[in-house]
């Protein structure tokens, strides 16, 4: 690199990087993603705009190629392999109708795309259909993923089905995109058969991550390198990217199939001591190398290309109806399982796109089967689809979707069932038990409990009513492979958040572990509830005892009014400390600079009368 050459130019992109969040953080009343802050940005100051920055500076181009390898390894730890699986034996049909479903969406979405292909190739704007019909194909994995979470629907059944098609549409169109590119540079030879080492070396060093995961002694070694300078994880991760990306190079097939592949690797392996390494990795990737990109997209936008041609000006509104048809009218088919709304509310999420779709307009720019005009265009289409897409789906949501969770329910009405029901009560839990036996259900009614007779075990219109307002469920059953059913159900086709369960074989607690199930056995958990008794007498105390005025409860966040100000700010009713964070996950230790999220998980201690003024004011609409 020439030692003279200009930071200036990265000095802005920074700058900006900088600014972008802030400005829109001010503007309340408009809900704008700051990806599309930071392109509109980069249009100012690039060569549609004011041209501070060129379009071909070395150091900003360094960074943003290096921004969307990060984006698209970032996308590959997103996905969740477990949500592609199907093992519940009788509910678990819903999974593989879910998967089905999904793939049927990609696969009418592809033949759609084909269509739309056609006709631009036919008048002139693309030069081959089937990287246009892939660019149209694509989604956005990105903004489907926090959109569900914001809306609490990332469990339930239709959240699956959307989660598990956005998936699928961004990993086939990702290894679909690489094969037509090397099909278009190379011709259809046997060198394209290359392509599959990048899988290889994918099962190869996934393979050696398991292994490696079970050994103790390494493990600890990592753990202990984890901490300050070393940060080992961290270190090993990019590694591992880079290796793909290098790999993909010498391969002759797109680096971001490359990066996509090492993400997905990262997030198998990852195991619950692994979480602080996903948010180093997101700090890393959004807090620096990908508002670069970008940036850099807005930057390299072509206005005067776009403005010039007329085709392309009348490119952008055909664009962008065919880019929601092609995902609107598959949706349909989610008419198998959902009701209209739901399924046209699915269809308008996917239909936004975002980083796959630019950088598939990029490759294909770059090889010459779309002209820079038309890339415009499918930018100016991104921006729209991002902006518009989760504020229609929000909109067209039935209401009933976004039902607070408040209701415990508890499996059983057997001794342990009441026992553990009383004691929610006392802590003025709203609970309802649900037991097949009528005579233990007409018990507990007449000891003033919700109750619901019926199996637990099997899908019902009656239990799903009941678990969609529940946010825990309590699991009494002794038999393993009952309360396994139970809880899979409750987890995967219900979207339950919290499930407990009780073992009295701790030799099944792995297969309640891997569905994120919380499982408590007697014999195991009593020395640790000892042991915190003779530690901490008053913690114990806090959470065990009714029959004073204190009380722990964890309250969810969703008053918009009290979302991104700092905890100090909060104005917190009596005597209320919040003692912990759970966000995403990830427990927090909160300070008074704290800023709290949507949907964040307070755990308040204080007088009961204080905490259900809390609750109230936290979860007001």
């Amino acid at each position: 690199m020439d030692a003279t050459h200009s930071f200036a130019p990265l000095l802005i992109v920074l700058l900006i990087a900088f600014a972008v969040p802030i400005f829109l953080s001010r503007i309340k009343h408009l809900s704008i993603p700051i990806v599309v802050g930071e392109i509109v940005a980069g249009m100012i100051v690039g060569r549609s705009g004011f041209s501070f920055v060129p379009p071909d500076d070395l150091l900003v181009g360094i960074f943003a190629n290096f921004g969307i390898v990060f984006l698209m390894f970032l996308s590959g730890m997103e996905i969740d392999f477990n949500s592609l699986r199907s093992s519940a034996p009788t509910p678990g049909r819903s999974g593989r109708k879910v998967l089905w479903l999904a793939l049927s969406h990609f696969a009418l979405t592809l033949c759609l795309a084909s269509v739309a292909a056609y006709f631009l190739v036919r008048f002139g704007l693309a030069t081959n259909r089937w990287i246009m019909a892939l660019i149209l194909s694509t989604t956005s994995l990105g903004v489907v993923v926090p959109v569900l979470k914001e809306t609490n629907l990332i469990g339930q059944r239709l959240g699956q089905c959307i989660l598990v098609s956005a998936v699928l549409a961004d990993f086939a169109t990702m290894l679909l995109i690489t094969l037509a590119v090397a099909i278009v540079s190379r011709g259809l030879t046997a060198e394209i058969l290359l392509i599959a080492v990048l899988f290889v070396a994918f099962f190869l060093i996934y393979r050696f991550g398991t292994i490696f995961n079970k050994a103790a002694a390494l493990r600890r070694t990592i753990e202990e390198l984890s901490h300050a300078t070393a940060q080992i994880k961290v270190r090993a991760a990019f590694a591992i990217m880079l290796a793909f990306v290098a790999l993909s190079q010498e391969l002759g097939s797109e680096i971001i199939l490359g990066a996509f592949l090492a993400g997905a690797i990262i997030g198998l392996l990852r195991t619950a001591d692994d979480a602080e390494l996903g948010h180093q990795l997101e700090a890393i990737g959004f807090g620096f190398f990908i508002p670069i990109f970008f940036i850099q997209v807005g930057i390299g936008f072509n206005l005067p290309a776009l403005l010039a041609s007329a085709g392309a000006l009348l490119l952008v509104p055909f664009l962008f109806v065919g880019a929601v048809l092609v995902k609107m009218i598959p949706a349909l088919l989610f008419l198998a399982n959902f009701s209209l709304k739901e399924s046209l509310a699915a269809g308008s999420l996917l239909s936004a796109r975002l980083s796959l779709i630019i950088a598939a307009a990029a490759i294909g720019t770059r090889l010459g089967v779309i002209g820079e005009s038309v890339n415009s265009a499918i930018i100016l289409v991104a921006i729209a689809t991002v902006t518009t897409a989760p504020l229609v789906f929000i909109r067209l949501l039935p209401g009933g979707q976004r039902t607070r969770r408040q209701n415990i329910v508890v499996v059983g009405a057997d001794d342990l069932g009441m026992q553990v029901a009383r004691r929610l009560k006392a802590h003025l839990e709203p609970v309802c038990i649900i037991d097949t036996d009528p005579e233990r259900i007409a018990q507990a009614a007449r000891r003033g409990f919700n109750t619901q007779s019926g199996s637990a075990e099997h899908d019902s219109a009656a239990l799903r009513t009941l678990c969609q307002s529940a946010r825990a469920l309590v699991c009494t059953y002794d038999d393993a492979e009952s309360a396994y059913r139970v809880c899979e159900l409750a987890k995967n086709s219900y979207g339950v958040p919290h499930v407990v369960a009780q073992l009295s074989d701790p030799s099944h607690r792995g297969r309640f572990d891997t569905i994120g199930v919380s499982t408590i056995n007697a014999a195991l958990d009593r020395p640790s509830l000892l042991a915190l008794l003779a530690r901490t007498p008053a913690i114990y105390t806090l959470f065990a005892r009714t029959d004073d005025d204190k009380e722990v409860c964890e309250v969810i966040l969703t008053n918009p009014h009290d979302i991104d100000k700092p905890l100090r700010e909060l104005d917190l009713p009596g005597g209320l400390l919040a003692l912990a964070i759970r966000r995403d996950g990830e427990l927090l230790v909160p300070h008074g600079n704290t800023k709290l999220c949507s949907n964040d998980r307070l755990t308040l201690v204080g007088s009961i009368g204080d905490i259900e003024i809390a609750k109230q004011r936290f979860s007001e609409p």
